[in-house]
């Protein structure tokens, strides 16, 4: 199935190539918003995008300077011891001490912060990938929004003109005052209908406005109904996709940030075990530096020292670090197993919604509710040769508007199931499309 002609008309603040040109720089509007413009926007002025990237950047950083080798000190020391009579016994050191570590503790070291900085890149790969998620879902709403919209409208201008026809047959004398209140009581509820469906057009155009704000500075007007619009391009479309549950599972637990993430944790909290472990040792360190001697009425002397510092474990054996590192680790441990199941069943969920809103479309819009296209007209012009009653002629345009609206509604969903498995296979804005173009457009799975 193939809905035409849907446009749906949003607001958003343009910045330099972005969107509202004449509310920031006095430029002239796009006619269009494409969805590879609004992941432009999204991945460019995005603040929780934005603040996750930083985040993973600041998580990287501090790992790896947590595992860099600790700096020496260096220090100058006096010692002064006056003499009897005249004069002191004075003594200059200068001395630079040098921690070390262990071997193996080093390494230990150097791979938790590597893991560390992988599992905070994949959670800025997962936000990314959630935020893209929410995009083309806000952006399918805009669309699905101005259809229901044009739909809500077509159907009131149908009983617009059915209730002026009933007042001129209500002053012929050929239609009773039962049958107008109820064309009328019908106008009131479908021109209701249509303020709600104007509302939520409207909530659905504020909501990828949030989305891709431009600058949070820049606050939108309090009358956002006298704002720009601009058409967003595409139609609802059908095409049947099939994925195969295996190979999507696969991809996933390969690609997807957040299982990505929870592995490259535990092996982070593997490797601090091990750092810990070592830290039952004594720590050791190095000094070494000149020495000066000065005595009253000789020369001044020159020596050196050196030393091998070792720390006493009497207070604190690093017993306790252990045990609270091994516990962490099995945390990562269970929060990867979860990780690994809340995947599985992304996918599984995605891909059971995305056989059962196909297997509808299929047997109901283009099965059951095939022959309906014509309904409203059909109904319209057997009721002024009269053929139907006013009754009559009410249900066949309810019925049309809810054939309308359920074909509308079961393609918005299966597009929302092919949202909702990419998110599951952990597709991101910068990724290239598996299951569904953009917003709207289904394609041949690829899990390659």
């Amino acid at each position: 199935m193939r809905i035409d002609g849907v446009r749906g008309a949003i607001f958003l603040l343009l910045m330099a190539g972005g969107l509202f040109p004449t509310v920031l720089h006095g430029q002239s509007l796009p006619d269009t918003l494409t969805f590879d413009r609004t992941r432009e926007l999204l991945r460019a002025h995005n603040p929780q995008l934005r603040a996750a990237g930083a985040r993973g950047k600041a998580q990287g950083q501090a790992a790896r300077a947590q595992a860099l080798f600790p700096n020496p000190t260096l220090s100058v020391l006096e010692e002064r011891t006056n003499l009897e009579g005249d004069g002191a016994d004075d003594q200059w050191y200068l001395s630079v001490t040098q921690p070390l570590r262990y071997p193996g503790e080093h390494s230990a070291r150097t791979a938790a912060a590597r893991a560390t900085t992988r599992a905070a890149e994949a959670r800025a790969q997962e936000t990314a990938t959630e935020l893209y998620r929410t995009a083309r879902r806000r952006y399918l709403d805009v669309v699905v929004a101005e259809r229901r919209h044009a739909i809500n409208r077509h159907f009131a201008e149908a009983i617009r003109e059915g209730a002026r026809a009933a007042r001129v047959r209500v002053q012929e004398g050929d239609l009773g005052t039962f049958q107008q209140a109820r064309i009328q009581t019908a106008q009131a509820q479908y021109e209701d209908g249509l303020a709600e469906a104007k509302r939520a057009l409207r909530t659905a155009r504020t909501e990828l406005y949030a989305l891709l704000h431009p600058d949070s500075s820049q606050e939108a007007p309090a009358d956002t109904a006298a704002l720009p619009e601009f058409s967003v391009t595409g139609t609802l479309q059908y095409r049947p996709v099939r994925v195969s549950q295996g190979a999507a599972l696969q991809r996933a637990l390969q690609r997807r940030g957040q299982l990505r993430a929870a592995r490259a944790t535990f092996a982070a909290h593997r490797k601090r075990l091990t750092t810990a472990r070592y830290g039952r040792l004594p720590n050791l360190s190095v000094s070494a530096g000149p020495k000066t001697q000065s005595l009253p009425g000789t020369e001044t002397t020159f020596g050196f020292t050196a030393a091998l510092n070792v720390e006493l474990p009497i207070w604190n054996g690093g017993q306790t670090n252990v045990d609270a590192a091994r516990n962490r680790r099995f945390e990562a441990q269970a929060r990867l197993e979860a990780a690994r199941r809340q995947v599985r069943t992304d996918v599984r969920t995605a891909i059971e919604d995305l056989r059962s809103y196909r297997s509808r479309i299929e047997t109901v819009s283009q099965g059951v509710l095939a022959d309906t296209d014509s309904l409203l007209q059909n109904a319209q012009y057997v009721y002024q040769e009269g053929d139907i009653t006013l009754f009559e002629l009410l249900d066949a345009i309810e019925s049309a508007r809810s054939a309308a609206l359920l074909r509308t509604r079961l393609t918005a969903r299966y597009l929302r199931a092919l949202h909702d498995l990419e998110y599951a296979l952990g597709v991101g804005p910068a990724d290239s499309p598996v299951v569904i173009e953009g917003a709207l457009d289904p394609r041949d799975a690829d899990l390659n």
